[in-house]
């Protein structure tokens, strides 16, 4: 036995033992079900499904007809793959003999053929997919050999290209290139651009021999007796184009396409893309710097002529390699272009191409073996690199869980042996039923949907109910098997409804790729999947003078700029909110959400405001059906510390401002049922915290001091002072917000005051509260619970400039009385910037008294015309600046935001431009003026005429957005001048 065959045999018993390895110790997954659904079915069903599927149907009849001989065990299903993974071993080798003969000697260290057999048998990909259950390994078999074919068709002389236009007699390698091509059109679609390829490289050979007829003649038949042979499966090929429903439409990132492909040709499926992107990176220097050395070693004057190097043989073996690796990938990519349904393992049939010009490029350094020299040595380093790199790859195949299978078989078992006997199975998505019936049988299941194949369209809706009913009736309890479920149930209908009628008793443990939850129903809640899911209707008021929110209907909702209306919601938890939205016309896919937790005093307790897409990534508002309920969930990130009680939500939605960058989100106003815009943010009130928000198991306490700075053990301990501002003026109003820890005996219902000491020593009372935090009183407190505590601090106007302290008193007067006084913080009160003087005069002087606490006493419109009357003019599309002049009066209790509205006819709201004074309006002193400038842009359509603005306050921290009234009872001021639209 010669060395080479010695060799090749040594090769192939590895190939054999690397893809027996483990073959059946995984799980099936998915495709790999779909494979042994279909070897269960008669052939005639199978040809249907197949008809209707992305694949054709060869390899599913191959493993109909396995599954007699070998079984349907893991093993057993994929043992066709490794079969033919490894007959593809001699094959490359024959195949490379053909393309570079003369640099095949048996006298040289390394040669092509031993090469590319040997990059085959360790190559990752070959090895992964060779042990899944896949036409995959059969397509690069069936690539391999019809190279092989076409190749000893077209360059019958094995010793050299023969371009001569001689008589060439059919031989018996046409047909069976014609029945190997055909087979791979039958094994997978993508086949026929390998054929291109194939077609491509036959007329470059004629253009070559100057057209021969007889050889043209011969091409010609041999492609259209292929063609003939697909013909009766061409039609449904043609009817499955472009009706693919198992991706979202959009359009390929090819460069992400090709880094994934060289990835997986050189490192395979199992390594980190960061990993495996070096590596693709060093295969590609790897071929570059072997490809310039040949060349610069051929053209050397001392190398002989009769020296077989590759290159003296690169003319037609590279231009049939980089047809066959380049133009079925150029394609495949193309084709999935608009469909960017794309995986590597769809170019596969293009690896051995890749492989012989890795093993054409190592061959450049192909030595005597008695040599020593610079030579062997990089070729030694180039070969361990690649030994090293698969190695790598495949020991992350056969024992790192990250790169394993997903777990159905795992999961099933898990199921099987804890479920109890009134318990049911819900599957999501429901087209993975074939693999989790090949595990846990065809009884106690329901698929949710039922769904043949994966369909992006058919997006689980609230609907789902009724079926879910239908599965749960007379049940104690139901495991939800998910995957796949962010396409088919992107924002958790299932799991709300679960949720809605049981709960969740303990973990369902954790499977690789696969998701398992497990709830116990309560019978008395299973009705509760024929009624509506909105526990809470969303309603809106215009203001105080319409009926209160409790006798408004429930058709009522949050209409934001006539887009979507906020329907209602349902709590779920503490911390998952529900939110119900009804689009009213298509929705923009950038659409944001914005969402903030607050209570009625306008303390925020959301660790950050949430700004982000509504709903799931994968099922953005552009996908909502217009006029159907969709839900969204919401989880609540409250601050730690957060105490028990009723909060509210506000809600509002808008699209990025691009043309703003510092604002970077333009909200949507919410009209009413004229459609004339109100405000810009919805309340949710009355929902419900029901413990203390403790921390969790992934949170990060808060920075604590390591000594409290109060100390009034045991009772209670000051950890954390947070001011919104180290500096104030009289007048102003300071957030802040105090960490209390419990004592250990944490009996007295204390209530706290703060007091501050200015800089000439007198004390101000500046807040106080009855409880440490809100409504949660102390005793109510468990040892060392950290509470979190918010105050407004008003700074009063006698308060004198400079260094000032401010001291916390907890105050006892149940049982045992105590007033202690507790220094904790220092600020700086600066001296006062407030303008107590009017202007002394203003475009529309007014005297527009707001029940004694507010008056608007003028604006300026600098747009005016310098006529006896001021007049404001503006254009279509321009931006309007008005100027406010507001005079405080009496002590304000609350912070009130500024509307100024453009109305059109019947008093339409034409332009909403509400927002927040200067200064919160509680800090506003008696007799101070406050200038507010407000600007709003012109609608580009809007008609020529006059347009009444109306000014007023209301209180946005108010569900119903409460007006606040002037001395005469109206709800707003009409400015005296309209704006005169040119």
């Amino acid at each position: 036995m010669s060395q080479h065959r010695l060799g090749l045999l040594v090769i192939i018993l590895i190939a054999l033992a690397l893809r027996l390895t483990l073959l059946g110790g995984q799980s099936l997954w998915y495709d790999e079900g779909v494979t042994w659904l279909l070897s269960q079915k008669p052939p005639g069903e199978l040809l249907q499904w197949t008809a209707a599927d992305i694949q054709p149907p060869l390899y599913y009849l191959l493993i109909w007809e396995t599954d007699a001989l070998f079984g349907s065990r893991e093993w057993a299903l994929r043992f066709p793959s490794v079969i033919f993974g490894v007959l593809t071993v001699p094959l490359i080798y024959i195949l490379a003999h053909r393309l570079f003969p003369a640099a095949s000697s048996s006298r040289r260290l390394a040669s092509p053929p031993l090469l590319a057999a040997g990059l085959f048998a360790i190559s990752p990909v070959m090895v992964y997919y060779a042990q899944e259950a896949r036409m995959y390994t059969l397509l690069v078999f069936e690539a391999t050999l019809a190279g092989y074919l076409l190749l000893k068709l077209l360059h019958p002389k094995l010793s050299a290209f023969d371009n001569s236009s001689s008589a060439f007699r059919l031989p018996p390698s046409a047909f069976l290139y014609v029945l190997t091509a055909t087979a791979a059109l039958y094994t997978h679609y993508f086949a026929a651009f390998l054929l291109i390829a194939h077609g491509l490289y036959g007329l470059f050979i004629l253009w070559q021999r100057g057209w021969p007829a007889r050889l043209a003649l011969q091409l010609l038949q041999i492609f259209g007796a292929i063609a003939l042979l697909f013909a009766p499966w061409l039609w449904i090929l043609l009817a499955r184009l472009g009706d693919d429903p198992s991706y979202w439409p959009g359009a390929l990132k090819l460069h992400e396409a090709l880094r994934q492909v060289l990835i997986t040709f050189t490192a395979g499926e199992t390594v980190l893309e960061q990993t495996g992107l070096w590596i693709a990176v060093g295969y590609l220097l790897l071929l570059i710097l072997c490809t310039l050395y040949g060349r610069l070693y051929t053209s050397m004057p001392h190398v002989s002529r009769i020296t077989p190097h590759v290159s003296s043989f690169i003319l037609h073996p590279s231009s049939f390699l980089l047809l066959w690796l380049c133009l079925p990938i150029l394609l495949i990519l193309l084709l999935s272009f608009q469909s960017p349904k794309f995986n590597p393992r769809y170019t596969l049939l293009a690896w051995p191409a890749f492989a012989l010009l890795v093993a054409a490029a190592l061959a450049q350094f192909n030595v005597e073996r008695s040599t020593l020299n610079v030579q062997q040595v990089i070729f030694s380093f180039f070969y361990a690199l690649i030994l090293a790199t698969s190695g790598f790859s495949l020991y992350n195949w056969f024992t790192d869980p990250r790169f394993a299978k997903d777990d159905f078989q795992a999961l099933a078992q898990f199921v099987r042996e804890r479920s109890a006997p009134d318990e049911t199975v819900l599957l999501s998505s429901g087209h993975m039923y074939p693999v989790w019936a090949y595990y846990y049988g065809w009884q106690g299941w329901t698929p949710l949907p039922r769904l043949e194949r994966l369909d992006i369209n058919r997006v689980t809706d609230l609907s789902i109910s009724a079926e879910m009913a239908q599965s749960l009736a007379g049940k104690g309890g139901v495991w939800l098997v998910s995957w796949q479920d962010e396409v088919i149930d992107p924002n958790g209908v299932i799991p709300f409804w679960l949720d809605r009628i049981g709960q969740r008793p303990d973990d369902a443990g954790d499977f690789q790729g696969v998701r398992l939850e497990h709830w116990r129903l309560d019978p008395d809640k299973i009705t509760l999947l024929d009624e509506s899911p909105i526990e809470r209707p969303a309603l809106i008021t215009t203001d105080s003078r319409e009926a209160p929110a409790e006798n408004l209907t429930s058709s009522s909702g949050y209409n934001f700029a006539g887009q979507v209306e906020l329907v209602g919601v349902t709590p779920l938890s503490d911390n998952d909110l529900a939110l119900f939205w009804r689009p009213r016309r298509p929705l923009p896919a950038d659409l944001l959400l914005t969402l903030r937790l607050t209570d009625r005093d306008g303390f925020h307790w959301d660790r950050a405001p949430f700004v982000g897409r509504p709903g799931a990534y994968l099922y953005p508002p552009s996908r909502w059906p217009v006029g159907q309920l969709v839900m969204t969930r919401q989880q609540l990130d409250w601050q730690i510390g957060t105490p028990p009680g009723l909060y509210w939500v506000e809600v509002g939605l808008g699209q990025p401002d691009t043309a703003n960058a510092a604002a970077g989100f333009t909200g949507w106003d919410i009209l009413d049922e004229q459609g004339r815009p109100q405000r810009r943010t919805g309340l949710i009130d009355a929902i419900n915290v029901s413990q203390l928000v403790r921390p969790g198991p992934g949170d990060s306490l808060p920075a604590l001091a390591e000594k409290p700075l109060v100390d009034f053990s045991p009772i209670i301990l000051l950890r954390q002072s947070d001011l919104s501002s180290r500096q104030a003026e009289p007048g102003d109003r300071l957030l802040l917000k105090l960490l209390w820890q419990a004592g250990q005996f944490n009996f007295d219902d204390i209530s706290v005051g703060f007091d501050l000491i200015d800089a000439e020593g007198q004390s101000h009372r500046v807040g106080s509260s009855l409880t440490p935090s809100r409504k949660f009183n102390l005793p109510r407190w468990e040892a060392n619970d950290l509470v979190l505590g918010q105050y407004w601090l008003a700074i009063p106007p006698q308060a004198a400039p400079g260094p000032a302290k401010l001291q916390v008193r907890l105050v006892n007067v149940h049982g045992f009385f105590y007033d202690e006084v507790f220094p904790f913080d220092r600020l700086e009160i600066l001296p006062t910037t407030r303008n107590f003087n009017p202007p002394d005069s203003t475009d529309m002087p007014l005297e527009a008294d707001f029940s004694g606490q507010v008056s608007l006493i003028g604006v300026d419109c600098p747009s005016s015309t310098s006529s006896e009357q001021a007049i404001c003019r503006a254009a279509p599309g321009e931006e309007v600046t008005l100027t406010l002049y507001w005079r405080a009066g009496t002590a304000i209790e609350t912070n009130y935001t500024v509307f100024t509205h453009l109305l059109g006819p019947e008093e339409t709201v034409i332009v909403n431009a509400d927002h927040a004074p200067p200064k919160p309006t509680q800090g506003w002193v008696s007799g101070e003026i406050i200038t507010d400038s407000v600007s709003f842009t012109l609608p580009e359509t809007l008609p020529p005429g006059d347009y009444p603005i109306e000014v007023g306050l209301y209180n946005a921290a108010d569900p119903d957005f409460t007006r606040l009234s002037l001395t005469t009872g109206e709800l707003r001021v009409i400015l005296p001048q309209p704006l005169q639209v040119e």
